[in-house]
């Protein structure tokens, strides 16, 4: 299940290595081998086996000073209709604002799993705002999720 993910990432034809987008999916696929190499710090395998599609953003930016924003860069896949293997990597850019007492800035990698085909449809739209068009939730870490399912099965993503 994850060499297919991971195969879909890394094995889409690139015009040269150099180019920014070959860079930002071959950081993607190291991402995502990072997460699922990690000792009891992965996603759990009950998870992707459910999910819809994977959305993998490296180097998530966030900045603030009173007014804040962020942006990333990454790709998405979904599974194809038939249920079996990945569809090839398409481009996703994350962005947003805020407005508050804030001050900072960080750099983060986020996984995302659309976890139903309402979920799938929201992002594959035009504009999709998490949270307002979409429940997010923190999804569970380690090998099992069997702890925390319950809860968290009616989000449509888990970050």
């Amino acid at each position: 299940m994850r060499k297919l993910l991971l195969a879909a990432l890394i094995c889409t034809p690139l015009v040269a290595e150099s180019n920014e987008p070959a860079k930002r999916l071959e950081e993607s696929a190291a991402v995502f081998s990072e997460i699922m190499s990690a000792p009891d710090k992965g996603i759990p395998d009950e998870l992707l086996e459910k999910a819809q599609c994977i959305v993998i953003v490296p180097g998530l930016k966030k900045g603030a000073f009173i007014v804040g924003g962020q942006y990333g860069k990454g790709y998405l896949s979904c599974r194809r209709k038939n249920g079996r293997g990945w569809s090839a990597p398409g481009t996703v850019r994350m962005e947003g604002g805020s407005v508050g007492f804030q001050i900072g800035g960080s750099e983060t990698d986020v996984i995302m799993l659309v976890m139903n085909q309402r979920g799938a449809d929201k992002l594959l739209s035009s504009q999709f705002t998490v949270g307002a068009e979409g429940e997010v939730a923190a999804g569970p870490v380690g090998r099992s999720s069997t702890a925390e399912t319950d809860a968290l099965m009616r989000a449509e993503i888990l970050s």
